[in-house]
């Protein structure tokens, strides 16, 4: 079975105001990726700190980080700790222009052969960590990381055994600024 996560734990403290509440497409950037993941079939989980779980509403399913300034390893670990059976669709809160399309063929590429699928941008050498499928024979490599205080989920993809497919530019755009935002409305409004 696979899970999913919506990370949005982070500070955003290089947009300057909170990513998961941004309204780039049409409701708060949460509500928009769980309504798009939930339709698809699929069991979602928002990934939060404390003070995030506060204003999410309780209709959503939530999982309170039990890292704290970890990154994004820390919400897929505390997701791993709910469910280590399931593998776990990782969905950062960012991605603004992620369609429905993109997460189907991450889907369908998923084999038990693999540890982590993920895709790769076409003018990159690096994977992207965060809309990508761990599967639990990637659990035991993370959780050895995070003892050793090794907090890259980059790292732990070059450990595992991990597919990756080509992903388009446009729907692999980590918002991460509002330069990046203005950068980027075009290519996912």
């Amino acid at each position: 079975m696979i899970k999913c996560l919506i990370l949005t734990g982070g500070e955003s403290s290089r947009m300057g105001e909170e990513k998961y509440l941004l309204e780039d497409n049409g409701a708060p950037q949460y509500q928009h990726l769980y309504e798009m993941l939930t339709a698809q079939g699929l069991p979602v989980y928002i990934s939060c700190n404390e003070r995030q779980a506060e204003v999410i509403p309780d209709t959503y399913n939530k999982l309170v980080d039990a890292y704290d300034q970890i990154g994004p390893i820390g919400g897929l670990a505390t997701a791993i700790a709910e469910d280590a059976k399931s593998s776990w669709l990782v969905v950062a809160c960012d991605l603004m222009g992620l369609t429905p399309e993109a997460v189907t063929e991450l889907i369908s590429a998923n084999a038990p052969e693999y540890d982590i699928i993920t895709y790769q941008h076409p003018e990159s050498r690096f994977y992207e960590t965060t809309l990508t499928i761990y599967n639990p024979g990637a659990f035991i490599v993370l959780k050895r990381a995070i003892r050793k205080e090794v907090y890259s989920l980059q790292d732990i993809l070059k450990k595992c055994a991990t597919k990756a497919i080509e992903g388009s530019a446009g729907f692999l755009v980590n918002v991460n600024t509002r330069e990046d935002r203005d950068t980027s409305r075009g290519s996912f409004l």
